[in-house]
């Protein structure tokens, strides 16, 4: 069931974080952000219909890692179910994706 997310909310991502939305007509990269050793970050995208057009999308998170301990932890308004939230240690690559339903009035 899609949902209108009124905030997405990045508290870490170690190391690197895109978010895309995507229709059958296409996709659209919203967010790339690169941190690494743990550190929390503060990124906050509110309201996705400021960037996206009217409609639904799929949602996909990707978290990729470098190397080493990985960690991602997103959290949306209203919340999702299960938490956008994973952790790892040692894999290289793409080590986390997670895809939800929205809609953008």
């Amino acid at each position: 069931m899609a949902t209108s997310l009124s905030q997405i909310h990045i508290n870490t991502m170690d190391n690197e974080l895109l978010i895309v939305a995507s229709t059958a007509a296409g996709s659209s990269e919203i967010f790339r952000g690169k941190n690494g050793y743990n550190d929390p970050v503060s990124y906050n995208l509110n309201n996705p219909g400021h960037i996206l057009a009217p409609g639904n999308y799929d949602l996909t998170f990707v978290g990729i890692n470098w190397g080493g301990p990985w960690n991602f932890n997103i959290t949306t308004t209203p919340p999702t179910n299960p938490p956008l939230v994973s952790t790892g240690n040692n894999t290289v690559g793409v080590v986390w994706n997670r895809t939800i339903q929205i809609t953008v009035p």
